[in-house]
């Protein structure tokens, strides 16, 4: 069973708050991140299943995400977001996209689905940060993360964005 208190647990052995990047836009279309206890308090109703580059399906290895839940999570995101970030995405390139699943009731997947959907949470955050790689130095709390970013970096799309499109908070 997936501690879903882990958040909070890595803030403490930290000491206090851990520092966590996030990545925003200038569209004001933001990937970030929040400690996993938080994600009761979000009201979202969809969740990204995959993220498409160049044709390609970025995923990581099933215990590359047990591990990685650990430490942090995301925002899942409502369809409003989703279709900004798609937008956003094609314009910078025609070939990536966001897969999600609508997500209606939470009182009816929680608790008992929450550790597989959890972790098919997981791959948009390793994706999302990745796509920055190149115009950002990647701001990293967790070896874990680093070490996946490297593993999938070859398979991640160059693509022709500005460094002042990402902003870090």
């Amino acid at each position: 069973m997936i501690d879903t208190h882990a958040g909070r647990n890595y803030e403490r052995k930290k000491g206090g708050k851990s520092s966590m990047p996030t990545a925003l836009l200038d569209t004001g279309v933001w990937f970030g991140y929040f400690h996993t206890n938080d994600l009761f308090h979000h009201d979202a109703n969809a969740l990204v299943n995959e993220l498409i580059v160049g044709g390609k399906t970025i995923l990581l290895s099933e215990v590359e995400r047990f591990e990685l839940q650990n430490v942090l999570t995301h925002e899942l995101l409502n369809h409003e977001k989703v279709r900004q970030i798609n937008s956003e995405l094609r314009g910078m390139s025609p070939h990536v996209e966001i897969r999600y699943t609508e997500i209606k009731f939470w009182d009816e997947i929680l608790p008992a689905n929450f550790p597989r959907l959890f972790l098919k949470s997981m791959d948009f955050i390793v994706a999302s940060c990745a796509l920055y790689w190149e115009v950002d130095k990647f701001y990293s709390f967790d070896e874990k993360l680093n070490k996946a970013l490297r593993r999938i970096k070859p398979d991640i799309v160059k693509l022709k964005i500005k460094q002042s499109r990402v902003i870090r908070l």
